[in-house]
């Protein structure tokens, strides 16, 4: 599985957009054809970078099971580091824009 730039970005925008009341599975979902793998590992990117708290289930972390139960995406909320980041994007575009 690849990380895609385009959708961190975009996931980026929705969660600068819904701001503190955050954002949940069905505001990104569509960005991920509904594939809950690829959304889960680029969720999970973007809340080990700092960018977003990113809340899951069953405990994404949490135990070694043999048959460990899907990991889902709950909702999130975009930190400040997140907040800073994307603001260097948008700039960065309006700059290769102007060119």
């Amino acid at each position: 599985m690849k990380l895609s730039r385009e959708k961190i970005q975009k996931v980026l925008e929705i969660a600068s957009e819904k701001g503190e009341a955050g954002f949940e599975e069905k505001d990104i979902a569509h960005l991920f054809n509904d594939e809950e793998y690829d959304l889960v590992f680029h969720l999970d990117y973007l809340t080990e970078k700092g960018f977003i708290d990113g809340e899951f289930t069953p405990g994404a972390y949490a135990a070694f099971a043999i048959l460990p139960k899907p990991i889902h995406f709950i909702r999130g909320k975009i930190t400040p580091k997140g907040q800073d980041y994307w603001q260097g994007l948008q700039q960065n575009k309006e700059v290769t824009a102007k060119n």
